[in-house]
Parts: C-alpha cells; structure tokens; sequence
C-alpha cells in the first residue's frame, strides 16, 4: 500500500481526535454512576465492535464523479491529470486506513477492478463474494470513491459502497473544498457503512410492544361488521329455512328444527366465511341486513296484500324477496364502502318507503279501516331501493339522516293534528267519515311528513364555512408540468378548469 501523504494524514488526525472525542463524551463521569440501559443501536454497534465488523474492499479512486460518464469513462486518474491525481491518491490512502480504524479486516489482496469493469453491477458481483478471512458466503463491503474536479479550487466527490451479498447500492455525493477532500471522505465513508449497518440491525429485531397495546388499546381491527353481519346473517338463515319449510307445506316439528339449525348455522358460517375474505365494516353490516329484512317484509306484504293462495306460498314470497334485496345489498357493497351513515339512511329508507306506501294505499281505497299489505310493501322496497341508490352516489352522516327522520316524523304528527278535524267528531247517529275527508286528512299527515323532513333536511346542510367559496370550477393556464431532457426541465404549457364538478 502507498505511503499517504501530509494531507491524508492531518484527515486521519482529524478522524481519529473526533472519534476520541465522542468516546471521552460518552464515559461515565463517575465509577459509582448507575449505567443507563443500551439502546438497540448502541447494542448493534457493541456488539459490531465485539466480533469486529467483516471484511472490506477498498477499490482505487475512479474519475470523474457526474452523473454523466459517457464523455468520458470511468478510470484511474493520470499523472497528466494534474487537477485530481494527487486528490485521488489521498483519497484512496485515507480510505484505506479509515476502513481499518473503523474495525474492518481491509483486504489488500484486491487491487480493484480491471479494465473495463468499473460498471455498478461489477460492485454487486465482488460484494458476494467473499473477502479477507471470510468463508465463501460472508461476502464483504465494497467502497468505490469517484472525485472530479468542479472548478474554484473545489471538488465533487462521489462515494459508492455496497454491503456483504447485497443488491443495493448506498451513495453520498458532496462538492467539497480541495483541502477537505480526504476530510470529508472519511466523514462519507463512515456514514456509509456504519449508520446503515445499524439501520440494518435495527431493522432485523422484532417490533417491541406498544404500551398503547399493553393497556388493552389497539387500532382498527379487520372486519369490525363481524358480530353484526353474524347475527343476521343466522337469523335471516333461520327466517329462509323456516319459510322453506312451511312454502313446502309440511308442518312436521320433526322437520322444522333440524331445517332451523341448517339453517342458522349455514347463515352463521357464510356470514363468518366473508367476514375473513372481505374487510366489513359495520356499515356494511347493517347495509346488507337492511337490504334483506326490509325486501324480505316487502315479499311477505305484497303477497298478503295480492291474497297469493295458498297461505303458506306467502313465505316464499318473503324468502324470494329477501334473498332478492340481500343480491342488491352485496352489488352495492361491490361499488361503495359503506359506512354508519349510509347504514341509517338505507335502513330509514325502508322504515319511511312503508309508512308512505302504506298512506298512499289506504289514500286509493279512501278508507282507514283497510290493511294496506300492498302499499306498505311496494313503498317498502321503493323506499329501500331509492335510498340505496342514493347511499352509492352521496357521503352522510348518521347524526343527520336521524335529525331527518326526526323532523318528518315531527311533520307528520303535525300534520295529522291539523287534518284530525276532519275525521275526528261528534259523530252522531247515521253520521259517516266521507271519503273526501278521510283523503285529506292522509294528504295533510303525507304532506307534513314530506315538509317536516325537507325543512330538516335544509336546516341539516353543511355550513358555509364548509363549502368551497366562489366559483367551484376556475379556468386555469400556463405551465401545467415539465419534461426533463439532457439540457434540463422543459415546461409544459397548456390550458383547462379545474375545481369540482
């Protein structure tokens, strides 16, 4: 190895009183001080130091350092080339004898790359193989220095190193001054193979325990809908073998139980099955039974109210009917994640789509003595439908769809209030409710419930201050990007809106 010279050596100086410095810092001051628990780096680094830290290579200083080394290639600087011989010759030197003071076995066997195999991939290669006083699989440290003169009497000094068997390279570029060439290059150096071994070690042990997890709080856990989507989905598992069972017919006791627990432990099972698939949400959840109870209510409604023959046919209605909105339910949940509000809003959709189906038929026959089964259940599903559709399109909270629900059930009673004279009197002898009467006494509890939930719905809205101020689609033109070519950036120009639409 070459001697260094009276620059490379005042480096080492340097390099050496830093690293005694920071020993001396972190002595004890006393004999008799407790000694403060190690942290994982510390300990990676003892334990470094213990066993001593491989091997390394140290190939000759390469010119020049830009980015670009297609003018000219990769190699060992000349004598004629005054500006960066004799930079790169201490910097080689000082390298050479930091690499050893920093606890590595320098392997002075490698006189570097031949000709020609300067490229990144040839690093990568001698990296795996192994070094001085290594097996075969250690592999060892490679450190390629790269310098280039920048004019000003200052330097670009590139440092490239690539650890034991690894596929990556670790770089460090600075623009140095020419009498801190060798200065800086030991500072790089150092950087390069021992913040990232200790990063490496680090990264190696196993996350501790978070105390937020010791104390029994954890975040968000996978498929939070799971207890929910389970107990429907038994029941309404049940509700289908039940139905089944009676559409069929039979009312055998000996048939029905064993069908009930097919039944609810196929609902169970399926329900736990996309549970673990599928990340649900309580939404979801509470989307999905809404969709199938309400559309399975609707089935049994209708039929009741179409006097479907015989009897027992009507619970294949409602089975057929929740089955039906359960398929909606799961297309919905294919296009959107569902969250609370929106579960709210499906669920009083159906509640709402009923009462106003179920006054809207009994307004058509002009009487309130009549069951309005099939009323009740198209409002039903057009309610459920209409919701869902307006879930998928719109984002909600919980807290406002119930002060909706609240306002129109406020505006219904008022409207039936102001309507009650009209069918609540002194009915006397002979005396009759006229079907006009009772007509206008549904179309005042209609018309409050529509009102009620329309001023809620406005008073409900967000407030200004969360709304985008002026115009929500602004003309925008000028620079709108960049192409980086050889010579540098090249702006785009162009034109076109932007804001919401």
């Amino acid at each position: 190895m070459r001697r260094s010279t009276g620059a490379s050596r005042r480096a080492r100086w340097l390099g050496a009183l830093s690293l005694g410095i920071a020993a001396a810092a972190s002595a004890p001051a006393r004999a008799d001080e407790p000694k403060a628990p190690a942290s994982p780096a510390a300990a990676a680094t003892a334990a470094d130091e213990g066993k001593g830290r491989g091997s390394i290579v140290i190939w000759p200083t390469l010119t020049p350092a830009g980015d670009d080394a297609t003018a000219t290639p990769l190699h060992r600087p000349r004598e004629v080339e005054t500006a960066v011989y004799a930079r790169a010759q201490e910097l080689e030197a000082t390298l050479r004898d930091a690499a050893q003071d920093l606890g590595f076995v320098l392997d002075v066997a490698d006189a570097g790359p031949s000709s020609g195999r300067t490229r990144d991939l040839d690093l990568v290669e001698r990296a795996a193989q192994s070094g001085a006083r290594g097996s075969l699989g250690d592999g060892t440290w490679v450190v390629s220095a790269r310098i280039e003169y920048a004019g000003s009497d200052s330097y670009l000094v590139r440092m490239v190193a690539v650890p034991p068997k690894g596929k990556s390279l670790r770089v460090r570029v600075e623009k140095v001054r020419a009498a801190d060439v060798s200065a800086r290059g030991l500072v790089m150096l150092r950087d390069l193979v021992l913040v990232t071994s200790q990063s490496a070690a680090l990264e190696s042990k196993p996350e501790p325990v978070r105390e937020s997890e010791r104390l029994g709080i954890v975040g968000g856990t996978r498929s939070p809908g799971r207890a929910v989507l389970a107990a429907n989905g038994a029941l309404f598992g049940a509700f289908v073998a039940f139905g089944t069972e009676r559409a069929s017919g039979s009312d055998d006791p000996r048939l029905l139980f064993p069908l009930l627990a097919l039944g609810t432990g196929t609902g169970l099972g399926v329900s736990l099955l996309a549970a673990e698939e599928w990340d649900i949400s309580t939404g979801d959840a509470w989307v999905l039974a809404g969709s199938a109870w309400w559309s399975a209510g609707a089935g049994v409604l209708i039929a009741n109210g179409l006097h479907v023959e015989p009897l027992t046919d009507r619970y294949a209605w409602g089975v057929g009917g929740g089955l039906a909105g359960t398929g909606l339910g799961i297309f919905a949940l294919t296009r959107k994640r569902m969250d609370e509000g929106d579960a709210t809003l499906v669920n009083s959709g159906g509640a709402f789509g009923l009462l106003l189906g179920g006054m809207g038929d009994l307004f058509y026959r002009g009487t309130l003595d009549a069951r309005p089964y099939t009323g009740s259940g198209y409002g039903a599903a057009a309610g459920l439908l209409g919701a869902g559709t307006f879930a998928l399109f719109t984002r909600t909270s919980s807290s406002r769809v119930l002060l909706v629900d609240l306002g129109a059930g406020l505006g219904a009673l008022a409207g039936a209030a102001a309507g009650s004279p009209l069918i609540f009197k002194d009915v006397t002898a002979g005396d009759t409710v006229s079907t006009a009467q009772t007509r206008g006494f549904l179309a005042a509890t209609g018309a409050g419930t529509l009102l009620g939930g329309g001023i809620a719905y406005f008073f409900t809205r967000p407030s200004a201050d969360d709304k985008p101020k002026g115009a929500r689609v602004t003309p925008t033109g000028g620079v709108i990007g960049a192409s980086p070519t050889r010579d540098g950036a090249v702006p785009i120009y162009g034109a076109g809106l932007r804001g919401v639409f």
